[in-house]
């Protein structure tokens, strides 16, 4: 008897598992990470970067020999477009919407590239390319992102958007003021609702030892954000009212309780004894960082890799591997302003999330 044909959802569902593993398969070797550090001067390393197959395509317009540090910066966040644009089109047939939340964060990168060019004087420089895919949902138009000169142009490229209302603002700024640094506020927390949108209401943490869901990927995501807030505003003596606000926790896998012990905190060291005794504080003895920040991303790291490995749900393997893939590009992110600026390869690697010990098949473990 023939076995009975799974349903599109199904199937769809297991293609898009795949296709997340396999593109991790395929991930940046120690070697690899290795070879890049070792480079000093920008051409032999764009020409490095050139040879590598995850990034061959999203740099194939680079000529080494002039290649400049902010153009293969940018060449290699196009990337991570290429990559969201082939995992939604399996995760859109399964049936799930994580692909609406990939698609925010692809127009928010967008615009806050326009705003990074216009404020070094270089209108147009460097905008993405957004695939097919995601190019089809995109409320933005690229084109005319593109002759954006000046807050005004801006507001006028974005008009019929929610990001027009949003940035407003940046038209009672007075001539020649830098546009990024008041408007990435307002983009970073509409990218935080559109994550935030994507869990279950009325969930909490998985229980423990079970398998997580996409919620825990959401709220780990947001504690790692609020815990490192917290942390850097208390360090600088920041006011209590100050601290609470740049802790956001509309979705968290703390409680009440240690929330409130970890903010009402009088100085760091009083801080970290809080932060000690929750789930993140036992999870980060096993790390050796500088800040916290970087104990945290340490941990998210392994926390997506083991599930993107292990777990059973498409959405969440998809945004583990997104996590991953861009870990991985601000890696190459620190390769590339290390080799800029003539900084040691031993020192460069030790900035390299998930570099470690080599597996017997060559992987970063």
């Amino acid at each position: 008897m023939l076995p009975l044909p799974l349903p599109m959802k199904t199937r769809a569902s297991n293609a898009a598992l795949a296709k997340a593993r396999a593109m991790y398969g395929r991930r940046l070797t120690t070697a690899d990470y290795k070879r890049l550090a070792a480079c000093r001067t920008m051409p032999a390393l764009a020409a490095e970067l050139k040879a590598l197959p995850m990034y061959e395509e999203a740099l194939k317009s680079v000529n080494a020999p002039t290649a400049r540090r902010a153009q293969l910066e940018a060449m290699l966040r196009q990337a991570i477009f290429d990559r969201c644009d082939s995992l939604c089109r399996y995760e859109l047939s399964s049936g799930h919407l994580v692909y609406g939340y990939f698609t925010t964060s692809c127009e928010v990168d967008e615009i806050l590239s326009c705003l990074r060019c216009l404020d070094a004087g270089r209108p147009g420089d460097y905008l993405y390319k957004l695939p097919d895919f995601l190019q089809q949902r995109c409320t933005v138009d690229l084109y005319a992102l593109a002759r954006v000169t000046d807050a005004k142009s801006l507001l006028a490229a974005l008009a019929g958007t929610p990001y027009q209302k949003m940035l407003a603002p940046l038209a009672e700024l007075p001539e020649g003021s830098k546009l990024l640094v008041h408007a990435e506020p307002y983009l970073e927390n509409w990218r935080h609702k559109a994550l935030v949108s994507l869990a279950p209401e009325g969930t909490g943490p998985s229980a423990p030892g079970a398998e997580p869901g996409v919620r825990d990927f959401i709220a780990l995501e947001c504690d790692a954000a609020a815990i490192s807030n917290a942390a850097r505003l208390i360090r600088m003596n920041a006011s209590v009212a100050a601290v609470d606000a740049a802790a956001r926790r509309d979705c968290t896998n703390l409680s009440e309780a240690e929330w409130n012990a970890m903010l009402g905190a009088k100085d760091i060291e009083a801080f970290r004894a809080a932060l000690d005794k929750n789930r993140y504080g036992r999870a980060l003895r096993r790390y050796n960082y500088r800040i916290l920040k970087e104990g945290l991303q340490m941990y998210r790291y392994d926390w997506c890799e083991k599930w993107l490995r292990f777990s059973t749900d498409p959405s969440l393997v998809m945004l583990c591997y997104i996590y991953l893939a861009r870990c991985e590009v601000q890696n190459l992110d620190h390769i590339i302003e290390g080799v800029h600026y003539h900084m040691p390869a031993d020192e460069l690697l030790s900035m390299v999330v998930g570099c470690r010990a080599e597996t017997e098949k060559g992987r970063v473990s």
